[in-house]
């Protein structure tokens, strides 16, 4: 007799029931039916019914077509309905038509068939361009990590495929398969034109959602590979093992792994909304330029806008270190900006970005620190000054 099948709590989350589930070799996740599967010895199946928390029977098909033929009368086609349904069906028939009025042919329901086309499969890839010819898979895992959980095959490698030339040198470019498909659209948007070495400006990159149309030997049209089911037993502890990631990650701002209590201590405001960018310009760059203020918040803006809607760009042209900051509408675009223009290099500088703690004070010509306002008035002296600047050029 076998031995009862682990169980889990009704209602339990996805990563709850797998751990319940990973030591058991007679259960498998099917991908087909999105449920668990238990295989009994006598080749039985039972299937686990998340919502009650209990393994009920899996109906066999041939075994119901074997029951009807066994109480099946002859001469009787089963396939007819029983004769009250037959009654209204010949009475809808009965009704006169209109033969006044013509009717033109419509077309077929758009509802009509729904449910029969395929479901869409879920985009989790991204496809990277412009890798320099010495990049290896460890690096790009740990480029592209610090956005989402990156996909593991059955022997625990990471699903990152560098795509190789006729000849056997490397094309620089690469395929990036991550386990959520959010962590695609996060990956796009804080990745595309950065360094994938912070710092080195000739390894900036492109990533792009994953279109699977690109022409290589071997090329992305692969994916279908890396998808197919070899071992339920397999998969099933691999999905298992990325839940678990998942759980690691911090679900407060989605960004990296959960943090510990050294990192907690370092958060001095989740909720800020106002990021300071430093080293972005020197103080004799503004004397000799009057328009560079100008061109530094429009360019500062454009680029920020990326990650969210920006509510207010200041610049502090008092500040020996080259100050400026980026308010924007929520807390989550500023983490985003933090992390895309942290160590970028700007002009020959690295850019060093941060959010506001509020007890920071920075100078500029005409006003305080003006770090939570929402509008830029404080700057009219110097904007008054560029004007002038304007009118007397070239006198």
């Amino acid at each position: 007799m076998s031995d009862a099948p682990p169980s889990a709590a009704a209602g339990a989350s996805a990563s709850a029931q797998a751990a319940a589930f990973a030591n058991d070799d007679r259960i498998h996740f099917s991908r087909e039916t999105g449920t668990w599967r238990l295989e009994n010895e006598d080749g039985t199946e039972l299937e686990f019914d998340s919502a009650k928390g209990v393994w009920v029977p899996v109906l066999d098909e041939e075994l119901i077509k074997k029951q009807q033929a066994a109480y099946s009368v002859a001469g009787v086609d089963e396939e007819t309905p029983a004769a009250p349904v037959l009654k209204r069906a010949n009475k809808k028939r009965k009704e006169p038509e209109n033969y006044t009025s013509y009717t033109p042919p419509t077309e077929p329901s758009a509802k009509r068939g729904k449910n029969d086309k395929p479901a869409k499969s879920k985009n989790t890839a991204v496809y990277v361009t412009g890798l320099p010819a010495d990049t290896d898979v460890d690096e790009i895992v740990e480029r592209f990590s610090k956005f989402g959980v990156i996909e593991e095959d059955d022997e625990g490698e990471s699903k990152v495929k560098l795509y190789a030339r006729e000849d056997g040198s490397f094309s620089g470019e690469a395929l990036v398969v991550y386990f959520k498909e959010e962590s695609v659209t996060l990956a796009v948007n804080l990745l595309d034109d950065a360094e994938l070495r912070i710092g080195d400006a000739s390894t900036i990159m492109s990533v792009q959602k994953a279109e699977f149309r690109h022409k290589h030997s071997g090329g992305v049209g692969e994916e279908a590979k890396l998808r197919k089911t070899v071992d339920k037993k397999k998969i099933t502890r691999r999905i298992g093992k990325m839940q678990k990631k998942i759980e690691e990650w911090d679900d407060e701002d989605g960004f990296g792994p959960a943090k510990n209590e050294e990192d907690e201590k370092k958060v001095v405001n989740r909720n800020c909304r106002v990021v300071v960018l430093k080293h972005m310009f020197t103080l004799q760059e503004l004397d000799e330029d009057a328009s560079l203020l100008l061109d530094l918040k429009d360019d500062v803006r454009s680029e920020c806008s990326s990650l969210g809607e920006v509510t207010n760009v200041v610049l502090y042209d008092k500040e020996a270190d080259g100050v400026m900051s980026v308010k924007f509408r929520d807390s989550l675009s500023a983490q985003a900006c933090v992390i895309k223009m942290n160590n970028r290099f700007f002009a020959g500088r690295r850019i060093e970005a941060f959010l506001y703690s509020g007890k920071q004070r920075f100078k500029r010509s005409g006003a305080g620190d003006d770090l939570d306002g929402d509008n830029d008035e404080s700057e009219q002296q110097r904007l008054d000054d560029f004007a002038s600047w304007l009118m007397t050029d070239g006198d």
